[in-house]
């Protein structure tokens, strides 16, 4: 079968369908998708609500819990606690399967009925305020948050310690407003860093100690600006420059920038690859079109994901996923059209279900095989009644999409689809999606302006805690907590400026998009697909991968 250019029934922009594609599809029984690759993404990432989170009354209890769906969601939600408890039973909602009327209409009501978890958080201990954590222990506002300790501020942040304010960082200590870090010990403002340490301000660097404003150097130490110092000049620079002083890190971070336009960029972020596309891909095969995974085979449009394989269009997926299709935050095999099912196999247009395998069209079961809207049916019967669904959503349309927007718990403006795919909210109602008007925030409350905070961080106290602070960006109020005034003061480091929200912001405006422009290497004029948009390799001379080694390193 030959390639076939479509057009997206939502953007309405062309995308293609390849022939591996077609046979992807004929192989699970699918159509081909009517969305493009970035809209069928969206579509997933409506269904996720990482750090907005609100103050509410458990549906079980009564009391004051901490959750991300908002006191007036109509959705049933439990505590953590409660939710995992034996004392009541999902299967307790089961219906009958209706064949007069739309999959996706009966399987919203028993979404509405089943009660929903406030916060994902799974084997952690003292993490209330933070989302979708696994293994985790003390850490506040972390999303993503897996095997880590003593973290604060970040998202996707994995097997780390002692971190404050960061993004997308994996097996590091000590790191602080670090982007795409791996492996690294007390890192500071620097992205796109391997095996670092005792780094301020870095840029693509490996192996690298004692550095500072530096660009692509590899198994270096005691440089500033890409230029080799003595020990004694660079303990001189940060006497004279000490990061306690606001100035300092906007100083080196511009001279940083200004040798990222002189010096050659790498077309692409990854290693230990062979045929693969996308951004940030590692230990991978065959693998296209995809951004940030490790360790995947024969993947295409998936976002975020470790140990996956003959999975296309998923996002945030856990380890070990074997042939998925429309997937968000799933781990198992032979998972379809569903969010949230972990430890599962065979499972069907679910939501919420854990270590269960067989199902269609359910919501927070746990450890349950052959149900069909949380129906319990023998095995003959479910496989008979699961090709009668199949069918019946055949002829209503509905087979082979993902839920559609209306099922979505959040609006775009709480769900992370807005960190992906920032819309105003009058484009998002323009386009049917909902928006929140009453997301947590606060305003003119301050007690202090942030000239008024000690400058010297020897003199950070638990004082400042009482201290509500206004955010120099957006206005709005935050405040300090007592692990990340112990971080600054450790460290050296000023006082932030800015609430969480806004330097979450800032820190996911320094990465590339995740979509795909053709280019051309600016020494060799190799032709490649790139994550730098057109503006982008404007602004710096991008090189394929071979003259990016030839001339760099």
């Amino acid at each position: 079968m030959n390639a076939e250019t479509r057009n997206c029934q939502n953007c309405k922009k062309p995308f293609t369908i390849e022939p591996d594609d077609f046979a992807f599809y004929e192989k699970i029984k699918v159509p081909p998708p009517t969305f493009c690759p970035q809209c069928r993404q969206t579509r997933r990432l409506l269904f996720r609500n990482f750090k907005t989170l609100y103050k509410r009354p458990s549906d079980r209890s009564g009391k004051s819990i901490v959750s991300m769906y908002s006191p007036n969601s109509p959705y049933k939600i439990y505590e953590r606690d409660e939710w995992w408890s034996d004392d009541w039973d999902p299967l307790g909602f089961g219906q009958d399967f209706d064949f007069n009327r739309p999959f996706f209409e009966q399987f919203q009501e028993l979404m509405k009925k089943v009660p929903r978890i406030a916060l994902t958080n799974i084997k952690s201990e003292n993490c209330e305020y933070s989302n979708f954590t696994y293994g985790s222990k003390n850490c506040y506002l972390v999303f993503g948050c897996v095997e880590d300790e003593e973290c604060a501020y970040g998202h996707i942040v994995w097997k780390s310690k002692d971190s404050v304010d960061n993004l997308y960082v994996y097996e590091s200590e000590l790191c602080y407003e670090c982007v795409d870090v791996l492996g690294s010990y007390r890192l500071i403002y620097s992205q796109e860093c391997e095996d670092c340490s005792d780094g301020i301000g870095l840029f693509d660097c490996r192996g690298c100690q004692n550095c500072i404003g530096c660009v692509g150097l590899r198994q270096k130490s005691h440089h500033i600006f890409n230029q080799p110092v003595s020990k004694e000049e660079h303990e001189r620079f940060l006497m004279e420059h000490p990061l306690s002083d606001p100035k300092t890190v906007p100083f080196i971070l511009e001279k940083q920038r200004e040798l990222r336009r002189q010096l050659p960029q790498r077309f692409f972020f990854g290693s230990q690859n062979s045929n693969v596309s996308g951004n940030h891909i590692y230990n991978s095969k065959n693998v296209h079109y995809s951004f940030d995974i490790k360790q995947g085979e024969d993947a295409k449009y998936v976002f975020t994901g470790k140990e996956l394989k003959d999975v296309r269009d998923g996002s945030f997926l856990g380890t070990n996923s074997e042939l998925g299709y429309q997937i968000l935050t799933c781990g198992g095999k032979n998972i379809f059209f569903s969010h949230f099912c972990v430890d599962s196999h065979d499972i069907y247009y679910s939501d919420n279900c854990y270590g269960s395998g067989d199902l269609f069209g359910c919501s927070g079961l746990r450890s349950k095989n052959y149900c069909i809207l949380n129906k319990q049916y023998t095995k003959e019967d479910y496989l008979a009644l699961k090709e009668r669904v199949i069918e019946h959503m055949r002829k209503t349309g509905e087979w082979g999409d993902f839920f559609p927007v209306s099922l979505s718990p959040f609006a775009y403006n709480e769900a992370i689809a807005q960190e992906y795919s920032p819309l105003s909210k009058e484009q998002a109602l323009s386009q049917g999606l909902g928006w929140a008007e009453n997301v947590p925030a606060t305003s003119g409350q301050e007690t202090k302006t942030f000239k008024e905070l000690p400058q010297d961080p020897q003199l950070f106290t638990e004082e400042l805690l009482k201290e509500v602070l206004k955010c120099d960006k957006c206005g709005h109020n935050y405040r300090l907590i007592p692990q990340e005034i112990t971080f600054y003061k450790r460290m050296s480091l000023s006082l932030p400026s800015e609430c969480f929200n806004c330097r979450h912001a800032r820190r996911m405006s320094l990465r590339n998009p995740r979509s795909l422009w053709p280019g051309k290497c600016a020494r060799c004029g190799a032709e490649f697909e790139t994550s730098y948009s057109p503006e982008g390799q404007g602004e710096y001379k991008i090189y394929c991968e071979a003259c990016y080694q030839a001339e760099m390193i």
